[in-house]
Parts: C-alpha cells; sequence; structure tokens
C-alpha cells in the first residue's frame, strides 16, 4: 500500500506540473508567478495580466548586468591574447548569442556556474579571432551589439584560421542598418557579399589577406552609435590605428564613451581627440576618435555593473506608485549614460539621490503629481519609452526629441511606442526624431485600464518593460524580456504587480477513473 500511495503522490504531482505547463504554453498564465517566470519560453503566443501595486514600493532591486558592458568585454577578451575571467556578465538572450558565436569560432569558454553571471573564463586568441579552419554560419538574432561589434573584428581579423565566415540573424535584424559600417569596412579592405538585400545580414565576410592597414573613415552622422563603436573595435587591429572622423557627430555618445573604456581595460587605446588638435578647416561639428593599433591583453578580474537600462524601470516604479527603491552598486562612476536617468524622473517629480556606489528613486512629495518635460533624450534614446510610459501619468503635456535612432531598434520604437499610449488614452503625435505626448486626465486613464488594456509588444523586449510599468494591463508575449532582462516579470511579483493566482481545481475521484478508463483522442497511442 506505501508502496501505490508513493506511486499515486509521483503521478498526482506529474499531473499538476503537466497541467500547469500547459497553462503557460497555450492559454491562461494563472498562477504564473509561482513559476520560475524568468525561464519562460521565447516565442510562446500568450499574454500576463498585469496589476498596480497595492501599497506603496519600498525595495531593493538589483537588474542583471549590463547588456552593453557584457557584450564588449566579451568581445574583447576573445581578441586578447590569453585567458580573461568576467564576473557578473548578462545572463540573457543577447549575451548567450555573443558566446555562441565565440565558441563557434573555435574560443574556449568556461562558466564558473550557472547563471551566467556567477563568471566566465574566456581564453582569447588576439586578433586571429578564431581557431578552425571551417565555420558554420554565424547566428546573431535579434543583437545589434553582436551584429556590428562582431562584423568589425571579423573583417580586420589578422591572418585568421578561416579564410571567411557567413554571418546571419533575424528577419528583424536583417531588416536594420548595416550598410554603412559594411562601407567603412570596405574602406580597410575587408570584403562583403551580400547574400539578400546590399548592405544588409546575410552576408560573408573576408578580412584583408595582409590585414587591415588602417589609416581613416570617414562618417557623417551613423544612425547608430554602435556603428562607430564597431570601428573602434576595427581599429584595434589596423596596424597604422584609425582615426574616426565623424563629420556631425553621433548619436548616444555614452555609449561609444563606454566601448573606450572597456577597451581600455583589457589594454587598449582610444580617445576623443580634443577640440585643438582637429585638422585645420573641421567644422564646429566634427570629432574625430583615435584609436591606437594594439594587441588587447587579458582582463583577469573584468566586473560587469548593473545594466542601467534595465534600471530605469525599476526606478520609475516609485514615481508612479509612491515609496523607494534602491539600485545597488549603480552609481555616478557608471560606465553607462542612462545611469543618469534619475535625473530625468527628477524632473517628472520624483525626488532621488546617487553616489558612487547606488541610484536611490522616491515618490513625489504630493503622491500623483507628475508634471509632464521637456526632454532630448539624444544621449540616451533607449530612456525613451520609460519616460513616454511615466509621461502619460503627468500633467501637461511632454515632448521627446533627439531619438530618431530608434525607428531602427527591435522595433520602430517611435511608432510602436505611439501606438500603444493611445490605448492608455494618450493623445500623441509622431515625428521623425521623437514624440509628444499629452496625457489623459487620470480619470480618463482609470476608464481606460479598468476596461482592460492589451499592450502589443512587437517582439522587443523594451516595449514590454516599459508598459508594463502602467501597472493594470495586460502584456502580450511578455517572454520577449528574455533578450536582456529575463526575470523581470518576477521583479515585479516581488512588488506586488503580479495578480495572485487562482487555486487549481482539484479533480474529483469520479473524474479521475473516467480520465483513466477512457482514453481522450489526444492519447499517446504508440
Amino acid at each position: 500500500m506505501a508502496d501505490l500511495a508513493g506511486f499515486l503522490a509521483v503521478a498526482n504531482a506529474i499531473f499538476r506540473s503537466v497541467f500547469t505547463v500547459s497553462h503557460v504554453a497555450g492559454w491562461s498564465l494563472s498562477g504564473w508567478a509561482r513559476r520560475p517566470v524568468g525561464r519562460y519560453s521565447r516565442g510562446v503566443q500568450a499574454t500576463l495580466k498585469l496589476r498596480r501595486p497595492q501599497a506603496p514600493i519600498r525595495a531593493v532591486l538589483r537588474p542583471p548586468g549590463s547588456k552593453s558592458i557584457s557584450n564588449r568585454a566579451l568581445l574583447f577578451a576573445a581578441m586578447a591574447d590569453g585567458m580573461s575571467e568576467i564576473l557578473g556578465c548578462l545572463d540573457a538572450d543577447d549575451t548567450r548569442l555573443m558566446l555562441g558565436c565565440l565558441r563557434e569560432l573555435g574560443l574556449a569558454v568556461t562558466q564558473l556556474g550557472d547563471p551566467l553571471s556567477d563568471g566566465l573564463r574566456v581564453t582569447g586568441v588576439g586578433q586571429r579571432l578564431g581557431n578552425r579552419a571551417e565555420l558554420p554560419t554565424l547566428q546573431v538574432g535579434t543583437a545589434g551589439t553582436v551584429a556590428r561589434f562582431l562584423t568589425a573584428a571579423l573583417a580586420t581579423a589578422r591572418q585568421p584560421p578561416w579564410g571567411s565566415v557567413q554571418v546571419d540573424g533575424s528577419a528583424r535584424m536583417r531588416e536594420r542598418p548595416m550598410a554603412t559600417l559594411l562601407e567603412a569596412l570596405r574602406e580597410l579592405g575587408a570584403q562583403f557579399e551580400c547574400h539578400g538585400g546590399e548592405g544588409a545580414l546575410p552576408f560573408t565576410v573576408r578580412p584583408p589577406a595582409d590585414g587591415a592597414l588602417g589609416g581613416s573613415v570617414t562618417l557623417s552622422r551613423p544612425v547608430s552609435s554602435q556603428f562607430v563603436s564597431a570601428l573602434v573595435i576595427a581599429g584595434c587591429a589596423c596596424s597604422a590605428g584609425l582615426d574616426i572622423v565623424l563629420e556631425q557627430g553621433t548619436p548616444a555618445r555614452p555609449y561609444v564613451d563606454m566601448t573606450l573604456r572597456v577597451l581600455g581595460a583589457f589594454g587598449g587605446s582610444a580617445a576623443w581627440l580634443p577640440t585643438d588638435e582637429l585638422p585645420e578647416g573641421a567644422s564646429s561639428t566634427t570629432e574625430i576618435i583615435r584609436v591606437e593599433s594594439r594587441n588587447l591583453r587579458p582582463c583577469t578580474r573584468y566586473i560587469v555593473e548593473p545594466d542601467a537600462s534595465a534600471a530605469s524601470y525599476l526606478l520609475a516604479l516609485p514615481v508612479l506608485y509612491g515609496g523607494e527603491v534602491t539600485v545597488p552598486d549603480l552609481g555616478s562612476e557608471s560606465l553607462q549614460g542612462d545611469a543618469q536617468f534619475w535625473r530625468v524622473l527628477e524632473a517628472f517629480g520624483g525626488r532621488g539621490e546617487q553616489d558612487e556606489s547606488r541610484t536611490v528613486m522616491r515618490g513625489p512629495d504630493t503622491p500623483g503629481q507628475l508634471r509632464g518635460q521637456e526632454l532630448d533624450l539624444t544621449d540616451m534614446p533607449d530612456m525613451t519609452l520609460t519616460a513616454a510610459v511615466v509621461a502619460a501619468f503627468a500633467t501637461g503635456p511632454t515632448r521627446i526629441r533627439g531619438v530618431g535612432i530608434l525607428r531602427h531598434h527591435e522595433s520602430d520604437r517611435i511608432a510602436a511606442g505611439a501606438t500603444e499610449l493611445r490605448k492608455l488614452g494618450a493623445k500623441v503625435e509622431e515625428h521623425e526624431d521623437g514624440l509628444d505626448i499629452e496625457p489623459p486626465t487620470p480619470e480618463a486613464l482609470r476608464e481606460r485600464l479598468d476596461a482592460g488594456v492589451v499592450i502589443d509588444t512587437y517582439e522587443d523586449h523594451r516595449m514590454a518593460m516599459a508598459f508594463a510599468l502602467a501597472g493594470d494591463v495586460t502584456i502580450a508575449d511578455p517572454g520577449c524580456v528574455a533578450k536582456t532582462f529575463p526575470r523581470y516579470f518576477e521583479v515585479l511579483d516581488s512588488v506586488g504587480m503580479l495578480p495572485e493566482p487562482e487555486p487549481e481545481p482539484e479533480p474529483t475521484p469520479d473524474v479521475e477513473a473516467a480520465e483513466a478508463a477512457e482514453p481522450t483522442e489526444d492519447a499517446d497511442t504508440e
């Protein structure tokens, strides 16, 4: 009898497990918060209902490691000659795509634990960038950092064991701009054969047989700062170094500054030329980065700081709902420009402070009293959607400019953001480089939310994370957050934003007996 009881207990547990998983995969997400949200499958057509917090939030919340820093550090470690150890690396789609490509190139990568943040050891092979003569197609998914940075490193690799390599990505990545970067790399001697549209993925890259000489390349104003960072990466392998001439500067300059600082940790050297060292006749808008030719050295202990873009959602919570949120290990010494987004939240009406090691955000003195703002987010375009959702709760209009780059991200975030803001009752006017947002009245917003709003996310992690801040909404395809913040909804659950799960009904003995006696059409008959 004991054996039978044990068997029935195990069978019942399996039944409940399968029943729960079928809800996640198919129809209902009741009880979802009790399961490991961070392991939610990508691509599943499902929704997640959220609610506003039931009380002011008081929490210490640490987002995962920075995606931008992680992928820069991983690539520089691969380009160094020897073993580097990276701690705090983001464990998400984008970093796993970079790691997958490095492993396909034949580099030795050792995980010190699970998740990746426990530590990684990467044994670099110098500018050869590879240990294999025959390579499969390198898949970059939707990761712009992987597509652009790795392409630049491949295009200027010195005497690699492979002759050429094909790079491909997702359908959306095939649409995203690459042409300006490919043309600049061609000037350095690289060859590209595009297999779809010209200047777009997929393509085959072949570096110069005798290595890239370097010299200078000139860009007008690139649509993405990732092009500039990619050329910094390429410049390291150029025998004569590289001057990157930007005739009208670059969008999102802090991301380029980040590249220069991470490069420095691996023994590279690149810097903006002072104004008085610019060539005679250079216009007032011209900026130049000078990259020295250097062999990179391994970094024995590189620590990745928390992701400032991800932190923006957590810091916005008390601004919208009251209370206080502290993000540790992200302060004024951060490499990330987005770490200063707390000042934008303060302008809306939040109360913040930041020191070298943490950022704290509190709700406004008078709950619900937020003010619309005039924002130039040129240096932090990824903060646009967070600011836009906060603007929907403010009094008075908000004007956002300088973020035309967002039309070329995982989605057209300007168009997508405008569409979803209108579902909340906001009046929104699109501009090529931004948004004008007239928020709904609190009563109109409440009426919309009570009626039920489903937020479409366009397979874009930032759309999902930003609009989840609205509280009483349903998020379509919540699994898209796996790109950079797999456990985002677990964090929201911890502050009370996921409804309590409904209890699962207990099957009656008669039902169990009937199901056991009469197999259904879906039963396994093998």
